[in-house]
């Protein structure tokens, strides 16, 4: 599956605060860093904003904690994740191509 850079980005804000349990938890983190994202469409921003809330702190903790060792740098990172993760980048994804 290929990944749009956005979606990279927020995911590399999930993971890379999954293990972490102190405030601010890590879907506070991830949706600060989508809106920070540069290049969103207004749309694409509530599209990934709305679908990260389908998603509660705990289950993304428990996807960065099982995909801590992906390479976001590799060309497979998402390929390398669990179906658990693959899953979440294919949610946030969709509101890429506009089938959020």
């Amino acid at each position: 599956m290929k990944l749009v850079r956005p979606a990279v980005v927020a995911l590399a804000a999930v993971l890379g605060f999954g293990a972490c349990t102190s405030q601010p938890s890590p879907k506070a983190v991830a949706q600060d860093y989508i809106e920070s994202i540069d290049g969103l469409t207004p749309e694409q921003r509530q599209c990934m904003l709305d679908k990260l809330d389908e998603y509660d702190s705990d289950t993304l903790t428990s996807i960065g904690d099982a995909n801590l060792n992906v390479d976001f740098d590799q060309p497979d990172a998402v390929e390398s994740g669990t179906p658990a993760f693959q899953d979440f980048v294919a949610n946030l994804n969709s509101c890429m191509s506009g089938s959020g």
